[in-house]
């Protein structure tokens, strides 16, 4: 390992979270840059490409628990090099010969090698920073699937109209080996061992305090978190499975164009996030509640990304569509930044990254529902164009009514307080045990 000192470490581990990411999301966005000429190499209906980016979810969330649960003993740096490594070998068989049961076997093996990747990418940058000093490194790290996105369209789509869209699975296999390489010299494990508020205040307390899962699971912080990330997933999956699809046969763009919208689509989130996150760290650095700073500036966007999604619907001009799209891929994807947030105040640390993967599991279920839903409306109603806008109809009517009620449900300083009445009620009862114990003991 290369000697390099603490503070540039954390930065080089934050710059490595982000290529992560990058790859990440090229893997999830090529299949929809590449659906036409997929749907016509393999014959393929929209039903089956439904089903192609439902697959990728399939054990999706399983192994995002389990990694979220193994992130708790095992090293952080080993974990990412094995799920990086598995990402680059699924792409390779696509690059031949190619049948439906091979790219659904391929996408599977891929979701359950990516399902862990985001929780465990936070929770080794949160492992380097404290909660009053991780938005910005948070928002830099969820940029990288901006990034991958936006520079999955262009490049991606080249490779596909200049070669073929087996070419691109190729270029994604090589990316995520050499990531693999890089990360196996230069990743190390941070030593910030902290979680904001009274909750855990050091060490030793946070080692003897643990909440029982159940208990975190009936916390409306946590399941406010768990919601909203469900309907922001629901927009990004039926995005990388479809949007490039209903820029194309919905629309009318030819390709080339399709590439550079999606991109578009996708990249106005980068300066978004980056804004409102310095803006949010502002706002807790002025004593602002993170109720506010946090929870109301994640739920609000939500329920206004269904309105946008609405936008799409309407009688009006193509280019205010893509307006629209690209108004509710960025703020719906804001719970993807605030969430992870939220939970390392909530959570104890020990928790923390079995809870990471226990959020991104149950929220990305919505990846197993939304793609194939989709496929659906667009396979069976009368019109490409008609079937996006019955499918993006039915999702702005779920985006709208859960972002309202995340305002109400998201409230860390609430959740912290209930966390502090149990801790005080058990060490009550420990006490009141101890008391009876040694009273028994002097009537012997």
């Amino acid at each position: 390992m290369f000697h390099i000192s603490t503070r540039w470490r954390a930065w080089i581990v934050v710059a490595m979270m982000f290529l992560f990411m990058l790859i990440n999301f090229a893997d999830k966005a090529v299949i929809g840059l590449a659906a036409v000429p997929m749907m016509h190499d393999l014959g393929l209906t929209p039903q089956q490409l439904g089903l192609v980016g439902s697959s990728f979810f399939l054990l999706f969330s399983t192994a995002g628990v389990l990694f979220g649960f193994a992130a708790n003993r095992i090293k952080t740096k080993w974990l990412l090099a094995v799920l990086a490594l598995t990402w680059a070998l699924v792409q390779f068989p696509l690059v031949g010969t190619v049948s439906f049961p091979l790219l659904i076997l391929c996408r599977i093996l891929l979701g359950a090698g990516e399902g862990p990747a985001y929780p465990l990418a936070v929770h080794a940058t949160y492992k380097w920073f404290d909660n009053s000093k991780r938005s910005v490194p948070s928002a830099i790290v969820l940029q990288g699937a901006n990034t991958g996105m936006l520079l999955s369209g262009p490049c991606l789509t080249f490779l596909i109209i200049h070669y073929d869209w087996h070419r691109a699975f190729l270029v994604l296999g090589i990316a995520g080996c050499l990531w693999t390489v890089l990360w196996l010299l230069l990743g190390a494990e941070g030593t910030v061992d902290e979680t904001a508020g009274p909750a855990v205040s050091d060490t030793a307390q946070h080692a003897s305090r643990h909440v029982p899962y159940r208990r975190l699971f009936v916390d409306p912080t946590l399941a406010g978190c768990i919601l909203l990330t469900f309907v922001g997933y629901s927009v990004l999956s039926v995005g990388f499975t479809w949007f490039p699809a209903y820029l194309r046969l919905a629309l009318g763009y030819p390709a080339a164009d399709a590439g550079w919208l999606f991109s578009l689509i996708v990249g106005a989130g980068i300066p978004v996030t980056l804004a409102i996150s310095f803006f949010s760290q502002w706002l807790a650095g002025k004593g602002v509640s993170s109720r506010l700073s946090r929870g109301v500036m994640t739920s609000v966007p939500v329920a206004l990304a269904g309105l946008a999604l609405f936008g799409t619907t309407l009688p009006i001009d193509a280019g205010i569509k893509v307006l629209c799209l690209s108004a509710t891929s960025v703020l719906s994807q804001l719970i993807f930044f605030f969430a992870p947030l939220i939970i390392g105040e909530v959570t104890p640390t020990g928790q923390r990254a079995a809870w990471l993967g226990i959020n991104a599991s149950l929220g990305t279920l919505a990846g197993l529902i939304a793609p194939a839903l989709m496929g659906h409306f667009v396979g069976d109603t009368q019109g490409v164009a008609e079937g996006f806008r019955h499918g993006f109809a039915v999702m702005g009517s779920i985006l709208v009514p859960c972002g309202l009620l995340g305002i109400w449900l998201l409230n860390p300083e609430r959740s912290v307080r209930r966390l502090q009445h149990f801790h005080a009620r058990a060490e009550s009862v420990r006490d009141d045990r101890a008391t009876t114990s040694s009273g028994r003991e002097e009537v012997v």
